[in-house]
Order: structure tokens, then sequence, then C-alpha cells
């Protein structure tokens, strides 16, 4: 009668192969993950941007006040008037929800406005 099972030796090896190529995927895969949340986090802000862009543009009357002084407009302001999604915005670096009083500011240089979103606001919350 011919035995056949797989002897510890051939186990082993198997084992020590699985190990290698865990040791060479799993930081690749943690880096492309990484870099995709630092993707889509970068998304969210230049939608928060544009969306008091558009604000601006609706707006125009009202910005006046924005060729002199820099000008702050919150993400709860720019939801009430249907720029962004209702409801919470979830952080996607922290899985957290964005602050809703955080803010946009609004300078404009003598020909254009600009608009930035201070990404250090989502580190006080922490």
């Amino acid at each position: 009668m011919k035995n056949k099972a797989f002897t510890l030796v051939e186990l082993l090896g198997v084992i020590v192969v699985l190990g290698i190529l865990a040791m060479i995927t799993v930081p690749i895969v943690q880096k492309t993950i990484i870099d995709n949340t630092d993707t889509v986090y970068q998304d969210q802000i230049e939608s928060f941007e544009k969306a008091a862009e558009n604000y601006v543009g609706q707006n125009p009357f009202e910005m006046t006040k924005c060729q002199t002084e820099t000008c702050q407009i919150t993400l709860r302001e720019l939801q009430k008037e249907g720029l962004l999604p209702s409801g919470n915005i979830k952080n996607p670096k922290t899985d957290k929800d964005f602050n809703l009083d955080n803010y946009i500011s609004i300078a404009y240089d003598g020909k254009k406005f600009s608009y930035k979103y201070d990404t250090n606001q989502d580190k006080e919350g922490e």
C-alpha cells in the first residue's frame, strides 16, 4: 500500500513559501490602502472648496465684503445652501464625521477668488 500523505518537510516548505509571500504582499496592500485613503480625503477637501466656489458664484452681492477681507463659510452653511450633501460627512482618514463648523476661507487677490480648507481643523477634534 502506497502512502499518499505529505511529509513534514513538504508541509513546512509550503508554510515558509506562504510566509514569504505574506511578508511581500501585506506592506504593498497597506501602502495602497493608505494612498487611496489620502486620495479620497484630498478629493473630499476639493469638493468642499468647489462648493464654496459655487456659493460665491450664486451669491455675488454677499461676497463684495470678501474683496477687501478674508471671509469664511462653514460646511453647515454650504449644506443649507444645498451645495454639500445633507447629513454627516465622513472623513475617510479618521472614519469620523467632519465637524460641520469647519470652514473654507475665501480670499480675493484683486483678480480672482481663492478657496482654502485648512486641514488642521480636522486634527483639533481628535
